[in-house]
């Protein structure tokens, strides 16, 4: 690689670090309390045995199995597993739907077969419209669930569904999916430590 080229990537890398430290730092300012408002409708839902559903598209539908497998497995500390289903990996169900019905359904059928009064649905879409993000969040609030959304800036049909919605202040899907997944490190960080760490931090 050429310098000339070499300083050019070097100016790219600069500016996304740049800007994704910015947009964290605009959410930490803006949305630390829903935040923790979150973690405590999760934190409630695991208490009364309920469950908690997690869905999106693309590298939502990662972040929705990731954070699934930090509440199932372990976070930071050494804990029962905590029950999240991620509603992204039974191809299975995925493609059977989408076959016979619609790719807008994938999400509401499961949370039709699964969902209870008092469990919790997490929908993630950078542009707060994904179609069937919305189909199962509506679904999910006339049915008893609560319901949690993760968007970018756009105010979208989402907004209407979720109960608690948070916006990144943002466009871009990268940098929006960047501070997804740390918002979500930060919800599993608080609801471990609300359920398990209170002999540590008491009140």
């Amino acid at each position: 690689m050429d310098e000339t080229l070499r300083d050019f990537c070097r100016r790219t890398a600069a500016q996304v670090f740049e800007e994704s430290i910015g947009l964290k730092q605009a959410v930490a300012r803006a949305s630390t309390d829903l935040i923790i408002d979150m973690a405590e409708v999760v934190v409630q839902a695991f208490r009364g045995q309920h469950r908690l559903f997690l869905f999106g598209n693309g590298g939502s539908a990662a972040d929705a199995q990731h954070l699934a497998a930090e509440f199932v497995n372990r976070f930071q500390r050494e804990r029962i597993p905590l029950p999240a289903i991620a509603l992204t990996v039974d191809t299975s169900i995925l493609t059977s739907i989408g076959n016979d019905y619609r790719f807008d359904d994938i999400f509401l059928k499961q949370l039709q077969a699964l969902g209870q009064p008092g469990d919790v649905a997490l929908g993630i879409s950078t542009s707060g419209s994904s179609p069937n993000v919305v189909l199962a969040l509506r679904w999910a609030r006339e049915h008893g669930l609560q319901t949690v959304g993760w968007a970018g800036a756009t105010l979208g049909d989402m907004d209407t569904y979720c109960d608690l919605i948070l916006h990144v202040p943002s466009r871009t899907t990268a940098r929006i999916q960047e501070c997804h997944i740390t918002v979500g490190h930060i919800l599993c960080g608080l609801v471990d430590e609300i359920l398990f760490g209170r002999e540590e931090h008491p009140a």
